[in-house]
């Protein structure tokens, strides 16, 4: 078991940031062999009837062998192979929902999803929903969803989280991630670097509109980002020691957002581009790209925003704010739907709750000029651009725009419209204020 992780399953925690925390996660194990002790878990836990879910891909790979080392241990396992869509791949939707469920008889005490991001939102959701617990076990350290709680899902073509729930255990097994294609371990970096934004623009949430924020989850999240970074070399060299500190990462992340129980710790701004990215893909019919290179590239964009921050004085900032417009939910509404098309009516419920209270444009103008100072220490504590490029190219991960694959005007509506992804306040709501 990792230590680093060890120390926090199943633990209450009384915060000083005022709530409760609970982590209900039971063993987390990252070794080699480590799919080997999922039988014996589901042994010692009573557990004799299971739904082992995967897809083609990971199946072939990591599920038949599963499979077999269960029914040898005497427990009943109903498969899931979970179907590719019209572009020839595996998508977290509402058919792959369906799929899991109907292949899961009634009879099954838990799910086994064996895959990355996408099957394990698939299955969280399912398990959450039928009341089952599930264990995970990656075939790549591609994204720090798998010991969170919510489900990135693709509802009638917009990409939304639904609260659901974590694993009750998870087995990495580092002989099994180190097969894993070079693309899926540098997407699982890309996506620790993206918490160095998500950070902070939780951090302008707090400093600008008194958002809760927990100290105990920002610190985990910190503690993740650098175990990635202190070991770039090793994760581009995908040694088990690189492996290791890349998993341990990626869970440690899921942790602290299983702490708050939302994902603002670890998704913002650059996340919101990276959604975007991904809806206007699917509804031009495009293949998808891995979340983790587009939140990577996405995050050296957000960077250079907060490194623009720091070359505005405090009356620039003033003078701007007093100049500029602010937006009112009626003009929105109406860029919302000019940038969303069929998906609007959901985005701008995500936007505008019915029951929801609005910003005062006035107070939190005058609110950023206060509190300028703070929101320049914010900026100065992400790290340059320059640098988040140096290590994505240190494990092979795409750095720009054009090697992503995302063309320029798309890269510019992102920039103008992926701030409606989520009702969260980040960098691009500061600067259409500025």
């Amino acid at each position: 078991m990792s230590e680093i992780l060890n120390t926090w399953l199943g633990r209450k925690i009384d915060c000083e940031c005022g709530q409760q925390h609970e982590i209900p996660i039971r063993r987390i194990v990252i070794e080699r062999d480590a799919m080997k002790q999922v039988a014996h878990y589901l042994n010692e836990n009573g557990y004799r009837e299971v739904t082992l879910v995967a897809d083609a891909r990971t199946y072939e790979v990591a599920g038949g062998k599963l499979r077999e080392w269960l029914e040898h241990a005497q427990i009943k396992v109903s498969l899931s192979v979970i179907r590719q869509n019209a572009m020839g791949e595996v998508a977290a939707n509402e058919e792959a929902i369906v799929q899991t469920l109907l292949d899961t008889p009634l009879s099954s005490e838990v799910l086994i999803v064996v895959g990355s991001g996408t099957l394990h939102d698939i299955v969280r959701f399912v398990a959450h929903r039928t009341k089952r617990p599930f264990l995970s076990v990656p075939t790549a350290p591609s994204v720090d969803g798998f010991a969170s709680v919510g489900a990135p899902l693709i509802v009638r073509g917009f990409k939304m989280t639904i609260p659901a729930g974590a694993p009750e255990a998870i087995f990495a097994d580092l002989a099994l991630l180190a097969q894993a294609p070079q693309a899926m371990i540098a997407a699982g970096f890309g996506d620790m670097l993206g918490k160095h934004t998500s950070l902070a623009d939780w951090s302008l949430g707090r400093v600008l509109l008194d958002e809760h924020y927990c100290e105990l989850s920002a610190r985990l999240t910190r503690e993740a980002v650098e175990l990635c970074t202190a070991h770039v070399e090793e994760i581009a060299q995908r040694t088990d020691l690189g492996l290791l500190k890349l998993t341990e990462g990626l869970i440690l992340s899921g942790l602290s957002m299983l702490l708050v129980g939302h994902s603002r710790p670890a998704s913002g701004a650059e996340h919101h581009l990276s959604h975007y990215w991904e809806m206007v893909l699917l509804q031009q019919r495009r293949r998808a790209l891995l979340h983790g290179a587009k939140v990577g590239v996405a995050t050296v964009l957000m960077a250079q925003r907060y490194e623009a921050l720091l070359g505005i004085t405090a009356s620039e900032a003033a003078a701007r704010l007093a100049q500029s417009q602010a937006p009112s939910e009626l003009t929105d509404a109406e860029r919302i739907r000019q940038a969303y098309g069929a998906m609007a009516e959901q985005v701008i419920a995500e936007n505008f709750p019915a029951n929801g209270k609005g910003v005062d444009a006035a107070a939190l103008k005058a609110r950023i000029v206060q509190k300028w100072g703070d929101v320049q220490a914010i900026a100065q504590a992400v790290p340059a651009s320059e640098q988040l490029s140096v290590w994505l190219e240190a494990v092979q991960g795409p750095v720009t725009t054009e090697q992503l694959g995302v063309e320029p005007e798309l890269v510019e509506a992102s920039l103008q419209d992926a701030l409606f992804v989520r009702n969260r306040f980040t960098i691009l709501r500061l600067l259409r204020l500025l």
